[in-house]
């Protein structure tokens, strides 16, 4: 019973790594969730799992557990497939807004950060009237910073006077 489990680990590690080098968003999805079965599998056939072996029950005789199946792996391998499910569904929406923004699932042809960097941008800004420093512990506003000037409000009794 190993050898046909331990072929199938194979044949699915294999395509799973086939998959996540593939230059396409969503085969890349597709090639972890390979890993994710592939890992479950390699689970089972760690527990124990053969043909002959029956459901743990609890007895006071050691002797009846012989060939019982060990129950920790099966209650961690229905724990990583509904991680694995939640975890691939995320994937595939972010694989989908992705394609969305930007029109292709081709890792290679999304921008780069350095094309879309807006924080970078903010942050090669000189500090004005828009940008005050941030102050905080052990960090003292520099000496030649203009003091941000206070907004002007005009209520609205003030503006039906002058308009």
């Amino acid at each position: 019973m190993e050898l046909p489990m331990a072929a199938a680990i194979a044949v699915l590690y294999a395509t799973g790594t086939y998959m996540i080098l593939r230059p396409n968003l969503i085969r890349l999805a597709m090639g972890f969730g390979l890993y994710s079965n592939a890992t479950n599998l390699l689970l089972i056939t760690i527990g124990g799992y053969t043909r002959t072996s029956g459901a743990p029950f609890v007895s006071k005789d050691p002797q009846s557990a012989v060939g019982l199946m060990d129950p920790l792996p099966p209650d961690i391998i229905l724990t990583a497939i509904v991680i694995s499910f939640a975890v691939g569904a995320l994937t595939l929406i972010i694989c989908y807004r992705v394609y969305l923004d930007h029109g292709t699932d081709n890792p290679e042809q999304l921008p780069t950060e350095d094309e879309h960097d807006d924080a970078g941008k903010l942050l090669s800004l000189k500090t004005g009237p828009a940008l005050a420093p941030v102050v905080g512990p052990g960090n003292h506003p520099p000496t030649h910073a203009v003091p941000s000037p206070a907004p002007t409000h005009r209520h609205s009794s003030e503006r039906r006077r002058q308009g």
